[in-house]
């Protein structure tokens, strides 16, 4: 009896010096886990954002003009892209190539969407660009 009540009383401080050297990996670990998701869901919005500019982007009238203006394809590649859980800050709309086109590139309409995404560990800049075939 006495001999294991005196290997009780080393062991005192084993079980708070393990929490010490494994809490902060915990935390760190959690706290990437939910950074990589956050930043994945920017990635999505931004896509979204672009795949929304460019559909609005590609449409033509009848007489070959296009049917929006460069700011109207830019409030509607922003309003696709909301601030929320991974969008804090405005994203950046850039009208690459708008419809109608010369003769001899394809007709396409091209949207580049671009933002700088601010993470808690990743600060990284997130870029999509869509294309679509000009209709009228």
């Amino acid at each position: 009896m006495q001999r294991n009540a005196g290997a009780r009383r080393h062991d005192r401080g084993a079980a708070a010096l393990e929490l010490a050297i494994v809490l902060p990996v915990l935390v760190s670990l959690t706290f990437g886990i939910v950074d990589f998701a956050r930043m994945f869901n920017a990635e999505i919005q931004v896509s979204q954002a672009a795949r929304e500019g460019v559909r609005l982007a590609s449409l033509v009238t009848t007489v070959n003009t296009p049917a929006f203006t460069v700011t109207d394809v830019t409030n509607r590649a922003r309003l696709a892209a909301p601030p929320g859980f991974g969008i804090a800050t405005p994203v950046t709309v850039a009208l690459v190539q708008a419809c109608p086109n010369t003769v001899s590139t394809p007709p396409v309409a091209v949207v580049r969407v671009t933002y700088l995404f601010d993470g808690v560990i990743w600060d990284r800049p997130l870029s999509e660009q869509a294309v679509m075939r000009c209709v009228g």
